[in-house]
C-alpha cells in the first residue's frame, strides 16, 4: 500500500455557549465534536481516492479497518465510512435520477461504478461499494413506501437494484473474510427474500458475532424486528434478550437497549413493548463502558427526544423517558449537535438533515436545550440556573 499523504490541519474545536433560554440553561455546545470530525475525514477520505480512481489505495484500507474491526471513537464503523465515501458520487447522481424516474440512467451511472471491478473482480471491498451503492439508490426508489404498494415501473426498478446487490453476497463469505461489511450486506437484501423471517435472526447473529461492540447492527436488527419489517413484538422481546446475554462480556444488558432503540427510532409505538427495567439497566452498562460525551448525547438525545412524548406516570414509556433525567444530571456536559439534529423526533420520519453546517448546528442546539428547558421546567420556574459542568449539574438561583 502507498503511504497516506500527510494528514491536513485538524480543524479547531470551539466550545460555544448557548444563549440564555429565559430562564438560563448554560451548557457548552462542542462544534465540531470529535466523533463527527472523524466520520467526516474518513468519508472525504474515501470519497477523494474513488474519484482519483485511486482503489489500490483505498481497498486495502477497507479491508484492513473491516477486518480489525476498527470504530471512530462514535463508535461507527472505519470500514463502512470508507465505503460510503467512495459510492457517495454515484449514490447522489443515482438519487437524482430515481427521483425523475430515469431508470436507464440510474442504472448506467451504478455501471459506471461497477467498472472498477473489471480489474480486481474478487476485491470484497470494491465489491462491497458497488452492492451497497445498488441498495441505497434501491431505497431511493422505494421511498418511505413498501416495495408491494409501488407503482410497477418503480417496483422493478428497485427489485432490480436489491438483486443486483443480492447477487454479489455468495461471492464473499462474511467468516471466510472476517467481514462484518458483507454480512451487513446479507442482512441488508433481506427484504427481497421471499421467507425474510427464517433468516433474520441467523443472518443477524452472524453480523453481530463478527461486530459485537458496533451498536448500528444493533440498532438495525431492532428495526427489522419489527412487525412492519420482518418479526413481530415476541420475536422483538426474544432476540433481544437473547443477544443481550450472548454480548453481555462486551455490552453487559446494553444489547437489549440498543436492539430497542433500533425498533423504538423506527416505530414508536414499540415504546409500549419494552421492559423498562431492563432497559435502563442496559442503558447504564453502556455508559459504563462507553461514558463520553458521544455517548452521552446519543442516549439523552433518545430518551429526551425520540422516546419524549405525553406518557402517563408509572409505565414503561414515561420511565424510558425519564431516564433523561438521570443521563442529563449525572453524565452530560456538553452539547454534541450533529447528534440531536439527526436523533429522529416524533412526527418526523426523514433523518436527514438538509441545509448548511451552520442549520445543522442551530437545529440540534435548539432541540437539545428545548428538551433541557422542559424536562426541568419546575426547577427553572421556581428561579433556578442550569449549569452543565463534568462535575455534574449545578442548579443555583438565579442573581
Amino acid at each position: 500500500m502507498s503511504p497516506r499523504p500527510a494528514p491536513r490541519k485538524r480543524p479547531i474545536t470551539v466550545m460555544r455557549h448557548v444563549e440564555p433560554l429565559g430562564p438560563r440553561v448554560d451548557i457548552p455546545v462542542r462544534d465540531p465534536s470529535p466523533d463527527w470530525e472523524e466520520a467526516q475525514a474518513l468519508l472525504a477520505r474515501g470519497q477523494h481516492l474513488a474519484r482519483q480512481d485511486a482503489w489500490e489505495d483505498l481497498a486495502p484500507e477497507i479491508c484492513e479497518a473491516d477486518r480489525n474491526q476498527t470504530m471512530t471513537c462514535g463508535l461507527t464503523s472505519v470500514a463502512a465510512l470508507l465505503s460510503q465515501g467512495a459510492r457517495s458520487d454515484a449514490v447522489r447522481a443515482g438519487h437524482a435520477a430515481a427521483g425523475k424516474g430515469e431508470v436507464g440512467t440510474a442504472r448506467a451511472i451504478l455501471a459506471t461504478l461497477e467498472l472498477n471491478l473489471e480489474d480486481s473482480p474478487e476485491c470484497p471491498a470494491i465489491a462491497h461499494t458497488v452492492a451497497m451503492a445498488h441498495i441505497e439508490v434501491a431505497r431511493a426508489w422505494a421511498g418511505s413506501s413498501r416495495a408491494d404498494q409501488l407503482s410497477p415501473p418503480r417496483r422493478d426498478a428497485y427489485e432490480w437494484h436489491m438483486q443486483t446487490a443480492a447477487s454479489f453476497v455468495d461471492r464473499f463469505d462474511p467468516f471466510e473474510t472476517h467481514s462484518a461489511l458483507w454480512a451487513e450486506v446479507r442482512c441488508e437484501v433481506l427484504a427481497i427474500d421471499p421467507k425474510p423471517g427464517q433468516r433474520l435472526a441467523d443472518d443477524y447473529e452472524d453480523l453481530i458475532d463478527l461486530g459485537p461492540e458496533n451498536p448500528d447492527y444493533l440498532r438495525a436488527f431492532g428495526r427489522d424486528l419489527l412487525p412492519g419489517r420482518f418479526g413481530n413484538r415476541e420475536v422483538l422481546d426474544r432476540e433481544a434478550r437473547r443477544t443481550a446475554v450472548r454480548t453481555a462480556d462486551v455490552w453487559g444488558m446494553g444489547a437489549y437497549s440498543w436492539i430497542m432503540i433500533g425498533a423504538i427510532e423506527n416505530d414508536p409505538t414499540a415504546l409500549r413493548w419494552v421492559d423498562a427495567e431492563l432497559f435502563a439497566e442496559g442503558l447504564h452498562d453502556i455508559l459504563a463502558r462507553h461514558p463520553g460525551q458521544h455517548m452521552v448525547n446519543r442516549l439523552a438525545a433518545f430518551c429526551g427526544l425520540t422516546a419524549s412524548s405525553v406518557t402517563i406516570p408509572g409505565t414503561s414509556e414515561a420511565r424510558i423517558s425519564n431516564c433523561f433525567n438521570w443521563i442529563a444530571q449525572d453524565h452530560l456536559y456538553e452539547i454534541h449537535p450533529a447528534v440531536w439534529a439527526t436523533a429522529p423526533a416524533p412526527g418526523l420520519q426523514d433523518r436527514d438533515v438538509a441545509g448548511s453546517r451552520e442549520d445543522v448546528i442551530k437545529r440540534g442546539r435548539t432541540r437539545a436545550t428545548s428538551a433541557l428547558a422542559e424536562h426541568f421546567a419546575a426547577l427553572l420556574n421556581n428561579g433556578r440556573r442550569l449549569v452543565f459542568t463534568p462535575d455534574g449539574l449545578q442548579m443555583p438561583r438565579m442573581a
